[in-house]
């Protein structure tokens, strides 16, 4: 007889169930046997080790303050070239080149030279025409002189002829036209004597206008003599051409800019220093004195850049209204040029500057980063963390010049410490480990 489908299925599900109970019961059995069989871990006491740190000893140096500043090389003398006269150019110097080298005294320039020849030439004849004529003068001068000499005897004469026939003529012995004509040569004597002091009177007048006429000659040979020697354009010095606008053939005008020269080795560099900077070099202007530099190519990759000694020439008469900087200028001392040398300084150079300030004896340099705020430094004195209030004479890039609040041979932490607090214990790391 078959059982019921309702029985089967109660049968079936408490199958399952007690199988589920018998499982657990084992597994929490298992546990509790695990963790008898487990032994208990032993007790310890947390130690506190100190935190570690790497310091340095403070030790004082002596330090040159020093301004560094860019600037732009230029030429300390720049010349435009240009003519004063007119002309077409016949002569140009081959160095006439950008970059060319010119000596002291060479001709750079000439124009053509024909016509300011011509000029000269006359010039010197009617130097010569006026000199002459001054010379003419000068005998008929003497000549008149000597004519009116020979005219006083002849008036004299005529004279004692006219009172010896006066003195007949009362007594019958000479006619009335013998008186007449003594009478008449007397006359004539005295307007004879009479035309040559005229004469000579105006030679003086005469004289003065020849004298004028060869000073005159003169002038007009000196400005034709300098208009012939201005036909040629010479260096004043040693110098290298800037630029050049002129070929051989042009004609040129008076004051046309042809090109331009600087002299050989003479350049400067113009630099902006902040006013808060000026501290550092205030002391040398004050005695008198202008600081040292150094100049050396800011966009130069060689690894030994080559260094110019350079010296503060001038400082500007104005603060720069954009920038609140003082521009000053500084000379540079040995930019002597060869045209060898690709390297050397030239007009248009980038450089950096290095002004040379004051020199501070027994300071401390550090990095930077190891000041907290409030100008605080972390030091250990007697493995404990002091911490110092220090004055900062200067930042300089990534250092720090100190100059109060630390001693020699005070250890500063150079170390991270995290959660820093005065008088905490520490350990000094040996040899950096």
């Amino acid at each position: 007889m078959e059982k019921p489908s309702g029985t089967r299925k109660i049968a079936s599900f408490f199958l399952r169930f007690l199988r589920v109970v018998v499982v657990l019961a084992i597994a929490v059995a298992l546990a509790k046997l695990l963790i008898s069989l487990k032994e208990k871990p032993e007790k310890k006491e947390i130690v506190k080790t100190p935190p570690s740190v790497k310091v340095m000893l403070a030790t004082p140096v002596s330090k040159t303050m020093t301004i560094d500043a860019f600037g732009t090389v230029k030429p300390r003398k720049l010349v435009k070239i240009a003519t004063e006269v007119p002309g077409r150019i016949e002569y140009i110097h081959p160095s006439f080149i950008e970059g060319g080298l010119i000596h002291k005294g060479e001709v750079l320039i000439r124009i053509d030279q024909r016509s300011y020849k011509l000029d000269r030439q006359t010039g010197q004849v009617r130097i010569r025409q006026a000199d002459t004529d001054i010379k003419s003068l000068k005998q008929d001068i003497e000549n008149l002189k000597n004519d009116i000499l020979l005219s006083k005897a002849n008036v004299e004469l005529a004279k004692k002829e006219l009172k010896r026939i006066k003195a007949l003529s009362k007594n019958q012995f000479a006619s009335k036209n013998s008186l007449d004509k003594a009478e008449q040569q007397y006359l004539q004597a005295k307007i004879s004597l009479q035309n040559i002091g005229n004469r000579l009177s105006l030679t003086d007048a005469l004289m003065e206008q020849k004298n004028a006429a060869l000073a005159m000659a003169r002038v007009d040979f000196q400005k034709a003599d300098l208009a012939l020697k201005k036909t040629q354009v010479k260096s004043e010095f040693d110098g290298l051409i800037l630029d050049k606008s002129v070929e051989k053939g042009e004609y040129i005008n008076p004051g046309q800019v042809l090109g331009s020269i600087y002299k050989k080795g003479g350049l400067d560099v113009d630099v902006r220093i902040p006013l808060e900077k000026m501290k550092w070099i205030e002391a040398f202007f004050e005695n008198g004195k202008t600081p040292e530099a150094k100049v050396m190519m800011a966009n130069s990759d060689r690894l030994q850049p080559h260094v110019w000694n350079a010296k503060v020439a001038r400082i500007k008469a104005k603060i720069d209204e954009k920038t609140r900087t003082l521009p000053m200028t500084l000379e540079i001392l040995n930019s002597d040029i060869t045209i060898k040398n690709i390297f050397d300084l030239k007009p248009g150079t980038f450089v950096k500057c290095s002004i040379v300030g004051e020199t501070y004896e027994n300071i401390f340099i550090l990095p930077r980063y190891l000041l907290k705020r409030d100008n605080i430094l972390f030091t250990v004195n007697d493995n404990h963390l002091k911490m110092k209030k220090v004055n900062v004479l200067r930042k300089f890039e990534d250092e720090i010049y100190i100059n109060g609040g630390l001693n020699p041979g005070d250890n500063i932490i150079f170390s991270p410490l995290p959660g820093a607090i005065e008088g905490m214990k520490l350990n000094i790391k040996q040899n950096g480990k």
